[in-house]
């Protein structure tokens, strides 16, 4: 009292238990309302169930009502603070961090809107519930994942995707050896190729020479052929003309002929008759002739008798 203390101030007890742990959390840490000091810690305890082997941590605090000031101006009256009303309409605590530098962390009360009902332990001091630490479910979903696996994990990835990192280096070198090689060998058939383009155009300018060549002797021996065709024209004409006729002609001949060689034809009979006089006259002719070659004076003497009595 003689310090300054406010030994004869009204002060609203409660506890709050907490689960999980309380690092950086210590005797006479501050309690804020949204950031406001409406208090401070009094006492941080331990309780341990021997049946389930499990720790409540709670932690006792001092709440000071002067610092609340209610509407209707300053002389209006002050109630004591109502905690467990509080805690129905949604006020809830959590432990938050004080300093980054120290790690030392302080309790901050909050009224959180549609905030579920959870059971209060019966007690001589209210209990204000714990509003669940987003923070601290993210830290302890990592805590429960198995860390040394995964930067195994990494570590061999790591190693694999070093290996393939060289393997492809060196297959990308490789590759650019031989794109060096075949740019080489690509120059050099470039310049075959163009070469033998520069040989191929020369023999096709003379080959295009001699074609006009050609083409001229062509369209003069046309004009010639053309011209001699257009002299002997009339002549084609008078000769194709003789010869339809002699043609014709040759036609009547044979179709008069084979009139008269038919077998009922009357020149046939008589050309029969011609023919047989003419065998006939042709073995005279053999008999006088075979008889002149052996007598030879039968054409003065006549045919000689022979010496056996035949004519």
């Amino acid at each position: 009292w003689l310090s300054g203390s406010s030994l004869f101030d009204r002060k609203v007890g409660a506890v709050i238990y907490f689960q999980d742990g309380v690092a950086g959390l210590y005797e006479g840490a501050p309690v804020t309302f949204r950031g406001v000091a409406v208090g401070q810690v009094e006492n941080i305890g331990l309780q341990v169930d021997p049946k389930t082997q499990s720790a409540l941590i709670p932690v006792t605090i001092r709440l000071s009502p002067d610092v609340v000031t209610f509407n209707g101006g300053p002389d209006a009256a002050r109630p004591l603070l109502d905690v467990p009303a509080l805690v129905q309409r949604g006020l809830r605590a959590k432990l938050v961090s004080q300093s980054l530098v120290t790690g030392q962390k302080l309790i901050d009360l909050n009224l959180v809107v549609d905030a579920p009902a959870v059971a209060v332990r019966p007690g001589p001091r209210p209990e204000i519930p714990v509003m669940a630490d987003r923070f601290g479910v993210l830290v302890d979903q990592v805590a429960d994942l198995p860390l040394r696996e995964i930067v195994q994990d990494l570590r061999e990835t790591m190693k694999i995707m070093r290996t393939t990192l060289d393997t492809a280096n060196g297959a990308l070198v490789q590759a650019t050896s031989m794109l060096g090689d075949v740019g080489r060998e690509l120059a050099g058939v470039g310049s075959e190729a163009r070469k033998s383009l520069v040989v191929a155009n020369a023999a096709l300018v003379r080959v295009q020479d001699s074609a006009n060549h050609s083409l001229q002797a062509v369209s003069r021996l046309a004009d010639n052929a053309n011209g001699t065709v257009t002299a002997v024209q009339p002549d084609l004409l008078r000769t194709l003309t003789v010869t339809r006729e002699a043609a014709e002609s040759a036609r009547l001949a044979t179709q008069r002929l084979a009139e008269l060689t038919a077998a009922e034809a009357p020149f046939r009979s008589d050309l029969d008759s011609a023919l047989a006089d003419l065998a006939q006259a042709t073995r005279g002719l053999r008999d006088w002739s075979e008889l002149l070659q052996e007598q030879p004076n039968a054409i003065i003497f006549g045919r000689q008798r022979s010496s056996k009595g035949s004519p």
